[in-house]
């Protein structure tokens, strides 16, 4: 099994924010939209590979008995640090055009 994409704590983006089958099985469900930063709160090893569930949002009340939603983890990505994104742009301005 390979080893999941993100971590506990790891801050990330949505990309894929089309859950329609998960809200026709639940219309309760909270679900993550592009453009917000959220921060990984758990992993889950599914058998389609792994879920993640998010700092902040909460399904753990949504469906009393089951587990709580997580989403696959390959709608997100990871939000690169700050010290990597000041380093691009400072190699963005000192390479000659």
């Amino acid at each position: 099994m390979k080893a999941p994409l993100f971590h506990v704590g790891q801050p990330v983006v949505c990309t894929n924010d089309d859950f329609m089958l998960l809200l026709l099985q639940n219309p309760n469900i909270q679900t993550p939209k592009r453009g917000p930063i959220y921060t990984v709160r758990g992993l889950y090893d599914t058998h389609k590979g792994f879920g993640i569930t998010l700092a902040e949002i909460s399904n753990a009340e949504v469906a009393p008995g089951f587990p709580e939603a997580n989403f696959h983890e390959s709608r997100f990505a990871p939000v690169p640090d700050v010290e990597e994104l000041e380093l691009a742009a400072l190699l963005e301005e000192t390479v000659p055009a």
